[in-house]
């Protein structure tokens, strides 16, 4: 299991969801790939893992009107486009960091 974040800022302007870890790292993933890698059964099959909504379904002006906490082990934000159900473990931030360098 992954520490939580000592910090976790949403850039407005930028569209960047900056995460610093306890070890000093900050990630920053951009909105767009954060909700393309939305992890509820809406988003993704929960069977078959298989992605419903793709990055290039997400518009590209998509923003974070809100987030809070779910527990000590994650984060659920709320989008411009009024899904709310995705909550996102720290692991799965750090899993959206590396497949926002990707898309």
């Amino acid at each position: 299991m992954i520490d939580p974040p000592s910090n976790i800022k949403a850039h407005q302007a930028d569209r960047i969801l900056e995460v610093v870890w306890p070890d000093g790292a900050v990630d920053r993933i951009p909105y767009r790939a954060l909700r393309a890698a939305c992890p509820c059964a809406s988003c993704k099959d929960e069977f078959t893992g298989e992605r419903i909504i793709r990055y290039e379904h997400v518009r590209e002006d998509v923003r974070i009107d809100g987030m809070e906490p779910v527990g000590s082990y994650a984060v659920k934000p709320f989008w411009s486009d009024g899904h709310s159900t995705g909550i996102y473990t720290w692991e799965q931030l750090r899993e959206a960091t590396a497949d926002s360098a990707r898309s």
